[in-house]
């Protein structure tokens, strides 16, 4: 297991106590990072993020897990949040994505780089709607083919804020 799925995997529970999903942890040059979300998606505040580094520190720190000195950076996922797993991309089908292939779709297209919406996901194959030589197209992407991924921040994704914080307000 490497060792950011461990971490990932000590760490679930107590960000689910806390209300939050982490979306990915990543460990290089020293630094251990970890974006975190709120189950319900709504933003999270800087004041949420310090209460639970300090208690993803602590259970860091009792663990051991990471023998030299590192720095725990905790943040949000933000808008143009990364999709990690093959769940990320099922919760955020309908949004517009930007991606990054580890080898092209096939000979005749070599392209790596890709935008488009979502579509939807059949077992481990994403349907991606897509623009290719200037047509509306659909392509099936493999997901472990994708070296990255993460949505898009567009006109859509505003409105989509702006209705929800609307909503909250009326409550």
């Amino acid at each position: 297991m490497i060792i950011t799925e461990k971490i990932e995997q000590i760490l679930e529970p107590t960000a689910s106590e806390y209300g939050l999903n982490i979306v990915q942890v990543s460990y290089a040059h020293q630094v251990l990072q970890i974006l975190v979300e709120k189950l319900d998606l709504s933003p999270i505040s800087i004041d949420e993020c310090e209460k639970v580094s300090k208690a993803f520190s602590t259970i860091l720190d009792v663990e051991d897990i990471i023998k030299d000195k590192y720095m725990l950076e905790v943040s949000s996922a933000g808008m143009d949040r990364p999709l990690v797993k093959l769940d990320d991309y099922k919760h955020f089908t309908g949004r517009n994505v930007k991606l990054e292939l580890k080898m092209p779709r096939s000979a005749e297209d070599t392209r790596k780089r890709l935008k488009g919406k979502i579509l939807s996901v059949d077992g481990t194959t994403i349907n991606l709607e897509t623009t290719l030589d200037k047509k509306l197209q659909t392509v099936d992407l493999k997901f472990d083919n994708i070296l990255k991924c993460k949505l898009l921040v567009d006109d859509d994704l505003i409105r989509e804020i702006l209705k929800k914080d609307k909503q909250e307000r009326k409550k």
